[in-house]
């Protein structure tokens, strides 16, 4: 799993079977710091999220269709799976951290 931020929506009126009824979300991969990670990515929306909300993801075809009870030629991968309400974690020195993401739009 990975973190990420709902930075933007798709809408798509010709799509993939499979997509059909799913909310795409553009989502901006980030460090639990909340500085970002890497590209921005699409994802699969199986919990709701909005703009501006920091966010689960995964990134694996297998877990991704058993997520959405989808058939195993289903061409997905990214799926958001959890919205973030606080993080901890420890550093390598042991220094605890917490942030709790601000849900900006």
């Amino acid at each position: 799993m990975y973190f990420g931020k709902v930075i933007g929506n798709v809408v798509s009126v010709i799509k993939h079977k499979d997509y059909h009824g799913l909310k795409l979300m553009i989502v901006q991969p980030v460090h639990p710091s909340g500085a970002p990670a890497q590209d921005p990515l699409i994802c699969i929306d199986s919990v709701d999220a909005g703009i501006g909300q920091t966010i689960l993801y995964i990134d694996e075809g297998g877990a991704a269709r058993q997520v959405l009870n989808l058939g195993p030629e289903a061409p997905v991968r990214p799926v958001i799976v959890g919205v973030v309400d606080e993080m901890r974690w420890l550093d390598a020195d042991g220094t605890v951290h917490q942030r709790v993401p601000l849900h900006e739009p």
